[in-house]
């Protein structure tokens, strides 16, 4: 359990060829049976954190709470923040603030592509999606939104992809189409 977050949980850490070329260190899999606040993530989902801190920096993150809450709320500057994404309110544990688009443009919940950040950085971006669209075998793929600006040089994702190996029945959730961006 992470704050709001009742989930069960799996750290992966990826390999160094990764951690060299991509901002990311390592990668959790979440697994919510009974979904997470807000209201709307209430279904049975998917969470998939892309950290771009070491896992040691990720166990210092804090409750949310008055003591903590500077660090939550320090948000990145305007260009450092995806296009039209908003943060909400408090913070998770291990995790930081999450950052969403619009809700009606995700609604009803299927799949939506989240980013997080803490003490004034993006940390992680972190694909949702839900087991029934996960089972159903519907095959997806989209850019999501970038930032002006990047804290860290590396090769970002630009690609957020759902599909299903139809030889094995192997449901993939990846991101792709990484572009270089120096740090600015």
């Amino acid at each position: 359990t992470e704050g709001d977050h009742n989930n069960l949980s799996n750290p992966l850490t990826l390999h160094q060829k990764a951690r060299e070329v991509t901002p990311f260190d390592h990668v959790s899999f979440d697994w919510n049976p009974a979904g997470h606040p807000p209201f709307f993530f209430s279904v049975p989902h998917f969470d998939i954190h892309f950290y771009m801190i070491t896992m040691a920096e990720r166990m210092e993150i804090p409750p949310y709470s008055p003591a903590s809450a500077p660090l939550f709320d320090n948000l990145p500057t305007a260009d450092y923040v995806p296009t039209n994404y908003a943060a909400g309110p408090g913070g998770e544990p291990m995790m930081g603030k999450h950052w969403s688009p619009p809700p009606p443009t995700f609604l009803p919940f299927t799949k939506v592509m989240i980013w997080g950040s803490y003490d004034g950085r993006f940390i992680f971006t972190e694909p949702m999606v839900t087991l029934d669209y996960l089972l159903s075998g519907v095959n997806f793929s989209t850019p999501f939104a970038q930032p002006l600006k990047y804290a860290e040089a590396g090769n970002y994702p630009t690609v957020y992809n759902i599909y299903t190996d139809s030889k094995t029945n192997t449901r993939y959730i990846s991101l792709s189409n990484f572009e270089w961006h120096n740090a600015n």
